[in-house]
């Protein structure tokens, strides 16, 4: 029994806030019933002390040390079944590995260098490297954090563990090789002018430096038709100390085997590398090829000249962690098999094929890294079968003949198969070694927490086959006939600046995109957020859904959709009249253009806005969901399509704003608006006639204080605003350059008002409160004022 409640994590806790609570009770009628829990609680205390159970006071917490730093968890340690299970993705990373949570297997996978570790939640069965472990302690979920047993996961990283049940520590420390410093002893020089060399295990033969044992090398001089080869199980450390290598039919340098290669760009001095167009030996693909772990530092510089394909080609991992260097490629400037981390130094990559590329893992954490890749590759979908296929608007049903209903309908079919093959060429092309000419590219993971980041490429800027993580540094990338940042994963942005200047679509998730944090620039030609790519129907109505009229569709002479009828499956809208005016509105409870849930999360593709400071310029929708969309927090401006079936929001399913300031400006003809379970009042304006670029809208309150002011360098035809200063119940008035437009009342929580209508540069505002954000365009009045 002592044993059980000894290991219930919270406790004495318990204990304490229950005894604490009782005694500040004050209501008589509870005065006896207290005084006997109380009684029972002293009495539960006692029989505990006098079995022999104690417990741990505060400086009794579990400690665990790593490599003689102490790990920091923001959930603590504790011990369960005799086992020490900490928070999953610290450990990793404390010790350096990366971690991704598959909630629909239940499943942590983590990656360090080249183990990979798998495990599922409630399972003994965890495995290295596709080989299965047994462990007496599975991972488990507590209070919705994922623990993990800290032994079996050392085990597996081979890390020794200790523990001392005294002090309550795990000590956890790398073990060292005995010999592991011994290469290091073995110093030569390799003079490539002259070709001469000293050191163990350095010869020359036919213009090739063979280097067969491990040793430090410092490296000098010109080599015209040669190479450096090394072919040795220890450690190979080259320092390049103005060396020039140029290899007609080969690499320049060629890492054939080793414990792990090093090369040092020693300070103030030019380094130069080129290949041939052909290699005699077509296996190797790089100017310096490494067939295992590449370690690239010093303060000198570097240029390799890839004629054949890649500049730089690593078959484990590599690091970069300064230096001066230039890349221009054949194929991919910097290709590595597994994990490339870049933590500084001055990169820059100019590349027919992928700029830099890592097949599982890139993770940046600093440094400046610019690329610009020149490959031709297939314009994105959306820019060969867009939204302007009939001329830039929806063509009105009720103006068209049952002829020219039916031509429309067979046209759009005929677009939507081209479509989707079109999609599905262009998701084969995106995880395609041939014809991709990708800025940076992840195949596992990417990670980016700091460092400047500039991308000029034909292809996607930066792209992960699964999961992006943003927590800092700076972005400038522009593509230009492909898409800013795209995952075929989840997309996570918690911090940082990004600035997409040019794109299809500004940043894409295939699953969720979560934005915490950071500040995001977008101008795009097509949508600026995207969760979900693009759905069959894109381009052709609300969420993706084709609206096309169906072969007995009765037009009404206003051109609405009937309350009693339905097109093409598609629920039928209510038609709410807020201040004279008519919107067209999906009733709470039904479902999407394509059958999703309008009133419910969706799990598999979502946009969720819970912070940053958002401005987003796009020729097609703003935001673009086929799933749902929540904005919790954060200063958004969305200018959405000035003409044409799209608006500056869109979703399939529940879109909700609860927080934040809001402002989404666009064209009138698929406008959507948020569900009224949104916490955060909504008002959404539609003009009698579309705005021109430069023209200043402005809210007031009823006390004659501006609240928000909008000045757009697009054409506009309606706004939708949320923020805090809004009031269900309260009158607002809207101006246009200063001119009164209309009072408003909002009855309801989302109110639309203005005139009905059927649609078919970059916004800047004034900072009237301080809260300026980078121009992009919520003006709220000082607080004293609105509120």
């Amino acid at each position: 029994f002592c044993k059980q409640i000894m290991n219930l994590h919270h406790f004495k806790v318990f204990l304490r806030n229950f005894f604490y609570n009782v005694a500040i009770g004050t209501a008589k009628g509870e005065i006896e019933m207290k005084k006997k829990i109380i009684s029972t609680g002293l009495i539960l205390t006692l029989l505990i002390s006098s079995s022999g159970c104690v417990f741990a006071d505060k400086t009794d917490v579990i400690k665990v040390i790593y490599d003689g730093e102490v790990i920091n968890f923001d959930v603590e340690p504790e011990i369960i079944n005799d086992r020490t299970m900490v928070p999953m993705r610290a450990i990793f990373e404390a010790f350096g590995a990366k971690v991704k949570w598959d909630g629909e297997t239940s499943t942590v996978t983590a990656k360090r260098k080249s183990k990979t570790i798998s495990m599922t939640i409630g399972s003994n069965e965890m495995t290295k490297n596709e080989e299965s472990y047994s462990f007496d302690t599975a991972p488990m979920i507590e209070e919705g954090r994922t623990l993990v047993p800290v032994r079996a996961i050392s085990d597996l990283l081979d890390l020794d563990v200790d523990w001392d049940e005294d002090t309550k520590t795990v000590t956890i420390t790398t073990p060292t090789d005995l010999d592991s410093d011994e290469w290091k002893n073995n110093t030569g020089t390799i003079d490539l002018t002259n070709m001469t060399v000293s050191g163990n295990g350095v010869s020359v033969s036919d213009n090739v430096i063979e280097i067969s044992q491990g040793g430090d090398f410092d490296v000098s001089g010109t080599l015209e038709d040669g190479m450096i080869h090394v072919n040795t199980a220890d450690k190979v450390k080259l320092r390049l100390s103005g060396t020039s290598i140029t290899n007609p039919t080969g690499p320049a340098i060629y890492f054939e085997n080793a414990d792990k290669c090093y090369i040092t760009l020693t300070e103030d001095t030019e380094n130069y590398l080129s290949d041939g167009e052909a290699y005699s030996d077509e296996a190797i693909k790089g100017c310096l090829t490494a067939k295992s772990n590449l370690e690239i530092k010093g303060s000198g510089s570097l240029t390799i000249d890839g004629k054949y394909k890649r500049g730089i080609q690593a078959s484990d991992s590599m690091e970069i962690a300064n230096g001066n260097i230039t890349i221009n490629a054949a194929d991919d400037g910097i290709h590595v098999n597994e994990t490339l981390e870049i933590s500084g130094g001055n990169i820059n990559v100019t590349a027919v094929s992928d700029g830099i590329q890592a097949e599982e893992i890139i993770d940046i954490t600093g440094g400046t890294v610019d690329v610009t890749t020149t490959g031709e590759v297939t314009a994105s979908t959306n820019d060969m079968f867009g939204r302007n296929d009939f001329g830039g608007n929806m063509p009105r049903p009720e103006e068209m003949t049952d002829e020219e209903r039916r031509q429309m309908r067979e046209q759009m079919n005929e677009l939507m198969q081209k479509r989707q093959e079109a999609i599905q060429q262009e998701e084969t092309a995106d995880e395609s070694e041939e014809g991709s000419s990708k800025g940076i590219k992840a195949g596992w993971l990417m990670d980016i927490s700091g460092g400047e980041i500039n991308v000029a490429s034909t292809d996607h800027a930066v792209h992960c086959q699964s999961d992006i993580n943003i927590f800092g540094g700076k972005l400038n990338l522009s593509s230009s006939v492909k898409k800013g940042i795209s995952s075929h994963g989840n997309i996570d942005i918690s911090d940082g600046d990004i600035d997409i200047t040019n794109a299809t679509e500004g940043i894409e998730s295939k699953k969720i995109l979560t934005v915490t944090g950071g500040n995001i620039d977008i101008i795009c030609s097509d949508d600026g957020f995207n969760a979900g790519g693009n759905g069959m129907g894109a381009g052709f109505g609300r969420g993706g859904g084709m609206m096309m009229p169906p072969d007995d569709a009765i037009m009404p002479e206003n051109g609405m959709i009937p309350q009693d009828k339905e097109m093409m499956d598609i629920p039928s809208f209510d038609i709410q009249n807020t201040q004279d005016s008519t919107m067209l509105e999906m009733p709470k409870g039904r479902t999407g253009m394509n059958g999703a849930d309008r009133t419910e999360v969706s799990a598999e593709h979502h946009i969720q806005i819970d912070g940053g400071n958002i401005y987003i310029n796009a020729g097609h929708d703003g935001i673009d969901s086929n799933g749902s969309l929540v904005i919790n927090g954060g200063r958004i401006l969305v200018e959405g399509p000035e003409t044409g079936g799209d608006s500056a929001l869109d979703t399939d399913g529940l879109m909700q704003i609860n927080g934040g300031e809001v402002i989404a400006a666009g064209a009138m003809g698929m406008v959507e608006m948020p569900s009224d379970t949104s916490e955060q009042t909504v008002l959404a304006y539609t003009f009698s006639e579309s705005q021109p670029a430069g023209k200043t809208i402005s809210i007031k309150n009823s006390d004659g204080n501006v609240i928000a002011e909008y000045t757009s360098k697009k054409s506009f035809e309606n706004i939708i605003y949320s923020s805090e200063y809004l009031n269900e119940g309260e009158t607002y008035t809207i101006y246009s350059d200063n001119d009164k437009i209309e009072d408003i009342v909002l009855s309801n929580r989302v109110t639309s008002a203005g005139s009905p209508m059927r649609g078919g540069g970059r916004g800047s505002f004034s900072d009237r409160g301080g809260k300026g954000n980078r121009g992009m365009g919520v003006s709220i009045q000082d607080e004293a004022l609105a509120q």
